[in-house]
Parts: structure tokens; sequence; C-alpha cells
């Protein structure tokens, strides 16, 4: 059986199909931006791009979507907008033109990308407990309790990025905008007035080039992450905590990161440290499935529903 997963990011689609276990192709599409909607997406483009890929299969076949924002992956409905927007349409009855189609399933993008490195961990490790972070265009947290993923009463369990990251005053940002990649190119292009944004490649290339404001940003960005995930493991004890995303394919990036969890471990303020996270640089790992880590969720959720 032929299984289609697609992982709808900020700025593209990724789709991976597999031949049973099997990858056999994959694509990359690039969504369009309505510039009316604050660069979100129409999900009605992001189906007819779907649409487009899925016209051309003549074999039965099941679809497996994973998108971001809040999802009940019983009614297969998008609960928010996100990074898409115009997002309440009955997706069964959209899905239902393909008469090849066998099973569909949805869920929430990090919830997936977890329950898939998950799935990869486990053929060697125990693993009951997990995080699994995308750093994207926003950040994105799954999370797997008693090896289950944990959707949360109102489906938003996970929902981190939206967390304040500083809770003292009325200063500060959303964890989003202090550790998602995309708003760090989005705050590079509004300091710069810049008609166009960076890649994160060529923020790097900028950054190993000492310009000053890349140097200033990106330092600021790795240190915050890190932070970040100490914090999440404080909170929730885990038997481990995985990176994912594009980035995570960046060696710098790993590189700094890792220094930076080993000097923000432990919380220092006036020469007194405070606490510890003795063991969180054993429980932090970049994850194995990298950028491919939805779609394999995808096809595991296919397999157990």
């Amino acid at each position: 059986m032929l299984n289609y997963t697609f992982d709808i990011g900020g700025t593209g689609i990724k789709c991976i199909v597999f031949k049973n276990d099997k990858e056999i192709k994959d694509y990359h599409v690039d969504t369009k931006n309505n510039p009316d909607q604050m660069g979100k997406t129409k999900l009605i483009e992001v189906l007819e791009k779907i649409s487009d890929i899925l016209n051309n299969e003549k074999e039965e076949f099941n679809l497996a979507i994973a998108v971001p924002g809040p999802v009940d992956p019983y009614k297969k409905k998008i609960l928010a907008e996100s990074s898409m927007c115009e997002v309440d349409i009955n997706l069964q009855d959209y899905f239902s033109k393909f008469k090849n189609m066998k099973k569909f399933v949805l869920h929430n993008d990090a919830k997936a990308a977890a329950y898939g490195e998950f799935l990869e961990r486990k053929k060697t490790s125990n693993i009951e407990n997990m995080a699994h972070l995308t750093i994207g265009t926003a950040i994105g947290c799954g999370l797997i309790i008693n090896k289950k993923i944990l959707d949360g009463k109102n489906f938003r369990a996970g929902e981190v990025g939206k967390m304040r990251s500083n809770i003292y005053g009325n200063d500060g940002f959303t964890v989003t905008l202090d550790t998602g990649l995309g708003t760090l190119l989005f705050k590079h292009q509004y300091f710069t007035k810049c008609e166009t944004k960076l890649t994160g490649f060529e923020l790097f290339e900028k950054y190993n080039n000492k310009d000053p404001l890349c140097v200033q940003l990106v330092d600021e960005w790795i240190a915050q992450l890190s932070k970040f995930i100490i914090n999440l493991d404080f909170c929730l004890d885990l038997d481990l905590i995985t990176l994912g995303g594009a980035v995570s394919s960046n060696e710098q990036f790993i590189s700094m990161l890792n220094e930076a969890i080993n000097k923000n471990k432990s919380f220092e303020w006036e020469g007194r440290k405070f606490d510890t996270n003795e063991e969180i640089e054993d429980k932090f790992e970049i994850s194995l499935l990298k950028n491919k880590a939805a779609c394999y969720g995808g096809l595991g959720l296919l397999k157990i529903n």
C-alpha cells in the first residue's frame, strides 16, 4: 500500500511517499503567502498543492497530513489559525474526491514529528517520555508521555511557542519570538529595513564574517533556545529531548547550542549558584530523522488508525 505523508510548514510542504515502510518518492513544494494575511497562507491553497500531487496517483493510497497549530485528530479538524489562515474547511469532505484513498489521518506537525522520532528511537532505546522540538518558522514541540502522544484537553499540549518567555512585568516576547529561526530572520529584516529576508544559510554566513548585528542576534538566539530546553527538562524531567527541523543539519548550530546548554545549565545570581540541571547534556540530542520526522510520524499514525 502507498502511504502519502505531508508535513505543512510555514513556507513550504514536504511530502514523502512510502511503499509500506520504504521511501520511494519525496517532494518539496513552496507555498504562496497571501500579502493580505500577514504572511500567512490560505489553507485552500495548501490543499490545492496537495491535490496536484495526489491527482497523479492511480493506485490506492493512505494519506497523512501534519499541520501547524492545534488539531483535533479524531474529528480531523484544524482548530485555529497558525501560519495558515481560513482553516474552517471540512477536510474529510475535501479529500473524499479521491476515490482511491483508503485512510486519512490529520495531526499537529510537532506532535507527528515527536511520534516519528519516538518510533525511531524505540528501535534501540527504552524511551517512555520525551519532547521533540522543531525549529522552523516558529518553534514546535511534541510531547510523548507514557509512550503516547500527549494531546491535552483542548489539543494544545506542546504549544510552547505561545508561552511568555519572560514572566516579569510587561516586557519580553513569546517563546516563538525568542527561539524560532523564522522569527530571527524577521528580526534581522526589521532592524536592517531590507526588502527580503535572509535565508538561514546567509545568516550564518554573515555571522561567520563577523557582521555585528548577525553576531548579536545569533548569539542571543542560541542562548535563549538553550535556556528554554533546560527549562523544559526542569518542568517535565524527561528521558530525552530531541531537536529537529532543517537547522538541525547545521553542524555549527549544533555545536553552538551544545556549548550554550553547558554554559547555562546552572542558574547563578550575584556570584551564587542556585540550581543546576546536571542531566540535561546527556538528555539532549539532535533528531535522528532531522526534517523528515513529521512524515515518519504520519506513517506511524496511519498504522495505528
